[in-house]
């Protein structure tokens, strides 16, 4: 079986403790069998939302159309392919970074829908990829605030597993939350967890979402 994992990061920086994070998680699920791209938001073209409305306007095509001629209708056709995603973001004001931010937002009706809420609120975006179920994990860094501290800065990990939901039909199957970077590092355990989670990645998609006990 063929398998297609987009790791898509908003990281701005090529090394450092999130990039070496999503290294163990690509390569956790290389070794579980997948194929593995990495997509760096910050070297792509992608704009601000101009709240055209031409996505929300169009609810029949496969990807919403978007009047801004960026890069993200070729990152939407790959995971359209995809099978599953590493989402990375260093955190930011408890929330992801403007680049992931900016990507998110602009996913919302062009891989999403707008339906009706309780029969009149018009706006509710469904996922537009429904060809089959896909996978997700979560990879998050903080630079001072220590991973205990994640229930009250955890607004990136949640925008992450709301785009999986709502953009990209794909279920999270494990979270990463590396504390307190910028004083301690990379830390082993961290490196472990990020192996880990690329490897039950590839083993969700693989038996879809079902893997076999250890």
């Amino acid at each position: 079986m063929k398998m297609k994992v987009l790791s898509i990061t908003s990281n701005s920086k090529r090394s450092g403790t999130l990039a070496s994070l999503c290294e163990e998680a690509a390569r956790g699920a290389t070794d579980g069998g997948a194929e593995v791209e990495e997509i760096r938001l910050a070297e792509r073209d992608i704009r601000y939302c101009r709240f055209c409305m031409s996505c929300f306007k169009d609810r029949e095509s496969p990807l919403g159309k978007c009047s801004q001629d960026d890069d993200l209708a070729s990152i939407l056709e790959k995971a359209r392919e995809a099978d599953g995603f590493i989402l990375s973001s260093p955190l930011s004001s408890a929330q992801a970074n403007a680049l992931f931010k900016t990507f998110f937002e602009r996913c919302c009706y062009t891989a999403g829908r707008p339906v009706k809420f309780l029969g009149f609120l018009d706006g509710l975006p469904v996922t537009r990829l429904t060809d089959k179920q896909r996978y997700s994990v979560t990879v998050v860094t903080a630079g001072g605030m220590p991973a205990w501290l994640r229930p009250l800065c955890n607004g990136a990990t949640s925008q992450m597993v709301e785009m999986s939901k709502r953009s990209f039909n794909a279920k999270v199957v494990g979270r990463l939350f590396a504390g307190n970077v910028r004083k301690r590092g990379l830390h082993r355990k961290d490196r472990k967890k990020a192996y880990e989670i690329g490897r039950s990645l590839a083993e969700n998609i693989r038996y879809q979402g079902k893997p076999p006990a250890k």
